[in-house]
């Protein structure tokens, strides 16, 4: 239109001007006609129309795109318009024959996605499994004192628990009238054999014989022993009291009886515990079963004794998954000589296991040895009895142990446990494979055994040698999702699903869902983002430690949380914005709190959701000044199925909701890149 109003104009100047105009616009159409001649008329060469193809391919505009939104396609460089990340060039080649699950990029575009790679090898995998437990009385150690015939209590020895009596030592003086009858039945039979004599049958001496040794069977079923039997034979007098001793030396925990009491048969008086050995019951995680073995070694601490470690032998794992924690009791025994340790105590136990390519648990020590299979503590270098209980002895490879391996053959495959993107049913790795023409990712599905540490088990998928993505991985899956490829969340191609289900009802859309990547609020200082920094900090090592199943960890970060909300000048804040300072640092407090007194993990979580929450609204209003992106994660597992948020600092998922049994399982929603706020207004 502009270029129109030129053209009039210009025609018009000359009209104004009469025929001499006229006559210059003649002049002017000539001349254009003769360049237009000189460029256009005639053939032009089949080698410049070549050439004019090639040129025009070669300047042909390269295609730019986002590594976090790969639908995202510009004709030039910049940011990203939904994240703000810097573009990057997407070069796939032209007539490039990639497979269905595969992802050609260029080197530049594998730079700026930061794609790194490992080699899966093998290697022994090593875990360091981590319980808590508390020290308790060995239940074999455990001796009651009950009264054997009815009676009165007429004096208790032990007067007060806590007490250490020995084995032997008196305990209970009782009165009792049937005791005091089966004694007269003994001096009453001693004497009627006396008063038969020589002279007497032989069928009358063997009924009198047996009515005694009846009446002594009696007296030792009262409680009485053989030495105090013994004594009212030869004194000929009957005892109104019966003296009840302590069967075993040791503790008396508890005193169930006082005195004056008439009791009945069985009824407990005393409880007396052996402290010299002890059990100690760990709470181990299900994941973590495949590294603990029958008989392994366990050291333990408690914060009675720092800086001191102790030893001692699992004896027991609990068959049964309790519902609840989704953990299993292992129980474990330790000799208690100096009776240093007292039950009840809190203690932190770990466990170094290595397992072999087939699962064994691979101890050098019990490597050939013969193991009792109800005392671990026995351990023999050949057959034989259980010197406790007198069972045969029984090879501990049939306990799962694993021979003494030399090779590294014996060994699992290996690959860094960053690596896989974990649905909860599945697990796709994504593999490099060497190619002339630039970097060619292909996605496989893996099977996956037990974690060991910042290393997964792989059974198959992939082999020795293949480089698996160990960063960036989630980027090339959301490329070949919006190629509508096979990938993580479409294990057979075509549209993207809405969100990864696991099987469970979608949950219902939440307003993080629409989270702006840019808060939506004005902050009115631009200091306020860089003092909530430690804050923001301090929750993603809570964030990290419960992916990691670390409750310690998990319950000393919430302390700094709680901590640094307090430290935040509140001057910083005016407005509006001091108001809802107010408002979130009291419920990021109140939550912290929570999460700090949680008796276990589950209960961690369970405060984290909240505390997630509140931590993303206040990102949602003050947004954070660090030079690294947040990512906003989502697992729709988490909260009985309902969904759950939280933020984390890297776009690989870490599952603060499950930890490693479903590490993976979830979806980076999308990148909070820093904000850019306004001075004070």
């Amino acid at each position: 239109m502009i270029e129109k109003r030129k053209n009039r104009t210009f025609f018009n100047r000359f009209a104004l001007r009469g025929i001499s105009g006229l006559v210059g616009l003649v002049a002017v159409a000539i001349l254009a006609f003769s360049f237009g001649a000189l460029f256009f008329n005639g053939e032009q060469p089949v080698t410049d129309l070549h050439d004019h193809s090639q040129s025009a391919k070669a300047d042909e505009p390269t295609v730019w795109t986002c590594s976090m939104h790969p639908q995202i396609k510009l004709p030039k460089s910049g940011k990203c318009p939904i994240c703000f990340m810097d573009m990057i060039p997407l070069d796939t080649g032209p007539g490039d024959d990639v497979g269905p699950r595969q992802l050609r990029m260029s080197e530049t575009a594998k730079s700026l996605a930061r794609i790194q790679t490992t080699p899966a090898e093998y290697a022994f995998a090593e875990a360091e499994i981590r319980m808590v437990g508390k020290v308790t009385y060995d239940e074999t150690k455990l001796s009651f004192i009950t009264a054997w015939v009815p009676g009165r209590l007429d004096r208790l020895y032990a007067d007060f628990t806590g007490i250490t009596v020995k084995k032997g030592d008196h305990m209970v003086s009782m009165y009792s009238p049937e005791l005091l009858a089966a004694q007269e039945e003994l001096l009453q039979s001693i004497s009627a054999i006396e008063a038969l004599g020589r002279s007497a049958s032989s069928v009358l001496k063997s009924t009198a014989d047996a009515t005694l040794m009846a009446t002594r069977e009696k007296l030792r079923l009262f409680g009485l022993s053989a030495d105090q039997i013994e004594a009212i034979e030869t004194n000929q007098m009957p005892s109104d009291h019966l003296t009840i001793n302590a069967p075993i030396g040791g503790i008396v925990i508890h005193k169930d009886a006082q005195e004056g009491m008439y009791v009945k048969t069985g009824t407990r008086i005393y409880t007396i515990a052996d402290l010299t050995k002890l059990w100690v019951m760990f709470e181990a995680y299900e994941s973590d079963l495949p590294w603990l073995r029958y008989g392994q070694q366990v050291s333990f601490t408690s914060l009675s004794f720092p800086g001191e470690s102790f030893e001692a032998i699992i004896s027991f794992i609990d068959p049964v998954v309790n519902p609840k924690t989704r953990t299993v009791q292992v129980r474990a025994v330790i000799e208690n000589k100096n009776l240093k340790l007292k039950p009840d105590m809190f203690v932190r136990g770990f466990v170094k296991s290595r397992i072999d390519g087939t699962g064994r648990v691979i101890d050098d020590y019990l490597a050939g040895k013969w193991i009792s299979p109800m005392h671990p503590e026995i351990v023999k270098s050949g057959p034989g009895k259980c010197d406790v209980c007198g069972m045969d002895l029984v090879p501990a490879e049939s306990l799962g142990y694993g021979t003494k391996t030399q090779t590294v053959t014996d060994a699992p495959l290996l690959i860094p446990a960053s690596a896989p993107l974990i649905t909860g049913k599945r697990a796709v790795v994504y593999v490099e494979i060497p190619n002339d023409e630039g970097p060619l990712y292909e996605g496989r599905e893996v099977q996956l055994g037990p974690r060991a540490g910042d290393f997964y088990i792989v059974k198959s998928g992939v082999k020795e040698g293949d480089q698996v993505v160990t960063n960036g991985a989630f980027k090339i899956d959301s490329e070949l999702q919006i190629q509508a490829k096979p990938s993580m969340m479409s294990p057979e191609g075509g549209a993207t699903p809405a969100g990864h289900q696991h099987g469970q009802p979608k949950p219902s859309a939440s307003k993080y869902d629409n989270m702006a990547t840019k808060t939506e609020t004005a902050i009115e200082n631009s200091e306020v983002p860089a003092a909530l920094t430690p804050i923001y900090n301090a929750y993603f090592e809570l964030q990290m430690a419960l992916a990691g199943d670390d409750l310690a960890a998990a319950t000393q970060a919430t302390g700094q949380v709680k901590t640094l909300v307090g430290k935040v000048d509140m001057s910083l804040f005016s407005r509006s914005g001091h108001d809802k300072w107010m408002e979130l640092s009291g419920d990021i407090s109140d939550f912290a709190t929570e999460t700090n007194s949680a008796e276990n993990i589950e209960s961690a979580r369970k405060a984290f959701f909240h505390l997630s929450n509140t931590i993303i609204e206040l990102h949602n209003i003050f947004g954070h000044a660090d030079s690294n992106e947040y990512f906003l994660t989502f697992c729709p597992m988490a909260n009985d199925g309902k969904g759950a948020y939280w933020l984390q600092t890297v776009d690989t998922v870490y599952n603060s909701f499950y930890g490693a049994s479903m590490l993976r399982c979830g979806e980076i929603k999308k990148p909070l890149p820093a904000q850019s706020t306004g001075k004070d207004k």
